[in-house]
């Protein structure tokens, strides 16, 4: 039996450039075998089969195809025997290939087919389908972007065809434009075509891609708000009025391949916000440069004059003074205003004047800002963005933090202040009072409830009413379980109650004081861990060659190795990574350093052999 012929691969528009045969009529509708048609991957609608595709082929089966189908010759060269490629009647296609799996029609089944030149078929194609309320917008922005691909067509023409506004044939240009995930979304129905809307009025699809994906992994509520998406969206997105754009030069960002954006989608009362950068990242690259540069030779000069101990700057992460900025390695921020663990308003001039008395090290943050208008010399001229450094904070070396900033105030509620005897009185008696509120509730014993009681609250309200009781009557006292106690009931049992939060207060104290013991002893015996090997290793007539330690008690020990210096690293000195090794310098810096001594081993071999079983192990 002879093999079936593979199908011929599907091959680019490109590869066939051959002139139109004569005998393909540009207008013919010709009777065209079924097995012929292939959906074009031009075809302007590309969403999932339609949902009344059987109902169709069942019409079909019934009455006959009545409306052709649209599309190109694949093959020009072969016009009799090429695919045909369908750009309008995707719908009628689904139908056929549904009728075909059904064995109503054959391979050989004629379909009427309007042929016509590709991009031909593609513009019959889209003027069918805009007429048609039921098609998705993705398809409409689609095959307006396909029309325009060979060329010959301008956004003004199209307009002129389809009888559309210049303006509207844009928009849906500028909606093709839009990243894939963005695209897809507004396809399969995830986004609107509001939200659609907004990613469409940059063309920055990098931009378009990192907001939709922080939107999608947030949660619904804030996937669902379109304010929170232009909010997104315009906070990453640069105008021609931002302060960066206005810091750099514009002749700079336009020579290095800056432009801006149309927007295609302002309306009457939108604010005049200046146009969008189509490259806002190379905009903040040029003024991290400039800022870079004015930092070194002109903000640090100055800053040095004015706070001689300044040693260096960080840029604002956003470029712009007052974002957040990120401490440099051992400097902790201070700044002015409330300060919640101090309790006080913190003066930042102050702490300047501090900082300058202590000479402490201090690191500015460098950003634009708007200009100062000077009276001495205010020409009238419009502010400039300029680059400074934030006298509303800088960075401190931590050691020194606690000095630069003013004493923490103690908290006063007014009214005269309890001694520690007054608070721990005050403290038993709300307990004892508690305990004669559940001493007075009902008793649970040999009930369902009994081991089950939980009191969730415990502070007692005297804000609640019993169920039934009118609104204006008199509250009781309560606590979470809803059990109603009066008054007369809690003092009937204070002695009781009195006496069961003395036991709980000493049995509270008793528990601290053993775990604290606890903690002693253990500290303790620590402390004389270490100090037995330490003993044990100053007695050695040589210092060993591998010392199991750590910083912390609650880590592992771990090798440092013994170097022809004398100190010790954390890598033996034949490691090829030898050089990025961190080093103690000999045994009574490790004694200095470290927490926890270990084992130790007089030579390298010893140390081998006894860790040779436990590499053996992870091998197995």
């Amino acid at each position: 039996m002879p093999r079936a012929k593979k199908a011929a691969p599907v091959a680019p528009e490109s590869e066939f450039e051959a002139p139109s045969v004569a005998s393909v009529a540009p207008s013919a509708i010709n009777a065209i075998a079924f097995s012929r048609l292939r959906r074009a991957p031009e075809n302007v609608r590309q969403t999932d089969i339609a949902p009344d595709v059987e109902s169709l082929a069942d019409d079909i089966a019934a009455h006959g195809l009545l409306q052709s189908l649209i599309g190109y010759v694949w093959n020009k060269r072969v016009p009799d025997t090429s695919a045909i490629f369908i750009v309008g009647g995707g719908r009628r296609l689904q139908a056929l290939q549904l009728l075909r799996e059904r064995g109503a029609i054959g391979d050989d089944f004629a379909v009427p087919v309007l042929i016509r030149p590709k991009d031909e078929a593609i513009e019959l194609s889209l003027s069918e389908n805009l007429a048609r309320r039921d098609m998705n917008p993705a398809d409409e922005f689609t095959a307006f972007a396909a029309l325009l691909l060979p060329g010959t067509l301008s956004p003004s023409d199209l307009a002129k065809r389809f009888g559309f506004t210049e303006r509207y044939v844009k928009q849906r240009l500028r909606f093709a434009g839009l990243h894939p995930d963005v695209f897809n979304a507004l396809r399969e129905g995830k986004i609107s075509i509001e939200f659609a809307t907004e990613y469409a009025k940059t063309t920055d699809q990098q931009l378009q891609h990192d907001v939709f994906r922080a939107m999608q992994r947030g949660p619904a509520y804030n996937r669902d708000n379109i304010w929170n998406l232009r909010s997104a969206l315009s906070s990453k997105q640069l105008t021609e009025d931002s302060a960066i754009f206005q810091f750099i030069d514009r002749a700079t960002y336009e020579a290095e391949g800056g432009g801006y954006v149309e927007d295609l989608f302002a309306k009457s009362d939108d604010e005049d916000g200046g146009r969008r950068l189509d490259k806002g990242h190379l905009a903040r690259e040029i003024a991290t440069r400039c800022l870079s540069f004015q930092g070194d030779q002109r903000i640090l000069p100055v800053a040095k004059r004015d706070h001689p101990s300044v040693v260096g700057f960080v840029l604002s992460p956003d470029l712009v003074l007052g974002g957040k900025a990120s401490a440099p390695h051992g400097f902790v921020e201070v700044t002015g205003g409330w300060n919640g663990a101090l309790n006080r308003n913190v003066d930042i001039k102050e702490c300047w004047k501090r900082a300058d008395k202590l000479e402490a090290l201090i690191h500015i943050v460098v950003g634009i800002e708007r200009e100062q208008a000077n009276a001495d010399d205010d020409d009238g001229s419009e502010l400039a963005y300029v680059a400074a450094y934030d006298r509303a904070r800088f960075f401190v070396a931590r050691d020194m933090v606690k000095q630069v900033l003013p004493p923490k105030e103690s908290i006063s509620y007014g009214g005269p202040q309890l001694t520690p005897e007054q608070q721990a009185a005050q403290e038993l008696d709300r307990h004892a009072r508690l305990w004669a509120a559940r001493l007075a509730g009902p008793s649970f014993a040999g009930t369902p409830f009994e081991g089950k009681v939980f009191y969730a609250d415990y502070w007692l309200r005297t804000n609640e009413r019993r169920p039934g009781d009118p609104f204006d009557a008199p509250r009781v006292p309560a606590y979470d379980l809803r059990v109603f106690i009066t008054d007369e009931e809690i003092e009937a049992n204070m002695e009781a109650g009195r006496a069961r939060a003395i036991a709980e207060r000493d049995a509270v104290a008793a528990a601290r004081a053993e775990k604290e013991a606890s903690r002693q002893a253990q500290a303790d015996a620590e402390a004389q861990a270490f100090a037995d090997k330490l003993a044990a290793i100053r007695a050695l007539p040589a210092p060993p060659a591998v010392i199991m330690a750590a910083a912390y008690a609650e880590d592992a020990p771990a090798p440092w190795f013994l170097w022809a210096s004398g100190d010790y690293f954390d890598l033996p000195e034949d490691d090829d990574d030898a050089e990025n090794a961190e080093g103690l310098e000999g045994i009574d810096e490790i004694a200095d350093s470290m927490a926890v001594i270990g084992d130790f081993y007089v030579t390298i071999e010893d140390y081998r052999a006894a860790i040779a079983p436990a590499v053996e192990g992870e091998a197995a």
